[in-house]
């Protein structure tokens, strides 16, 4: 696999990630981006996607990013379907041609908290403008969910599940609107942040902690519509 998963201890020295992970004994590490872990290169990096991760359509989470983690095996990248008002195509593509760009997948706040996914539509083109358009890639598994007019996804090139670590939502703001914090509600679990310090915020989350599942590194095109 492209990604070689590999337990063994390993200091964080830079202190920007001491104060996002949780400190641990042991925890596994992704493959190297240079001398960096996947999941370092996320929490340093200034800007990213965090998203907050749920079932769908009766496929469990672990399901879910090991059929992702084979579609990178096989195709060297895969196609992430989400919803939401706060990650659009051409916000993405934006943010993510000035620097590598990651998603950080979270669990919810509660257990059951992310509503799972029930639409299993499935896609078969893709367009990063949304006019000219291309069959999706032989080789990956099905790309499904609520495929409707706004339908769009994620392209990542790099997965791992091997992270251990916990996130403070506090040290993000909300992309679209740096003078704000992040906010999860119903409909709108993935988001564009930037790090910046919202502790003293009036408006932050009750919620300040939550577990890191995942890390994904986003790949040209970076976000597409689907049809």
């Amino acid at each position: 696999m492209r990604q070689m998963l590999k337990n063994r201890r390993r200091a964080l020295p830079n202190p920007a990630i001491q104060r996002l992970v949780t400190p641990a004994a042991d925890f596994v590490v992704s493959d190297k981006n240079g001398d960096m872990t996947l999941l370092e290169e996320a929490l340093t990096c200034p800007q990213c996607i965090i998203s907050v991760m749920g079932d769908h359509a009766g496929e469990g989470v672990d399901a879910i990013f090991h059929r992702k983690a084979t579609d990178i095996e096989q195709a060297e990248k895969t196609f992430w379907v989400m919803k939401s008002p706060k990650v659009r195509p051409t916000q993405v593509q934006s943010l993510c041609k000035k620097i590598p760009t990651y998603t950080i997948f979270v669990e919810p706040a509660t257990r059951g908290g992310a509503r799972p996914t029930t639409r299993e539509d499935a896609a078969r083109e893709y367009s990063e403008d949304g006019q000219l358009w291309h069959r999706l890639p032989e080789g990956i598994s099905p790309v499904t969910g609520k495929i409707d007019a706004s339908a769009a996804a994620l392209v990542f090139d790099m997965l791992t599940m091997a992270v251990y670590g916990t996130l403070d939502l506090w040290g993000y703001g909300d992309f679209s609107d740096t003078q704000k914090p992040l906010k999860f509600i119903l409909g709108c679990s993935t988001v564009c942040a930037i790090r910046k310090d919202m502790t003293p915020h009036p408006e932050r989350m009750k919620s300040r902690y939550r577990r890191i599942v995942a890390v994904a590194r986003l790949a040209a095109p970076y976000c597409v519509w689907l049809r």
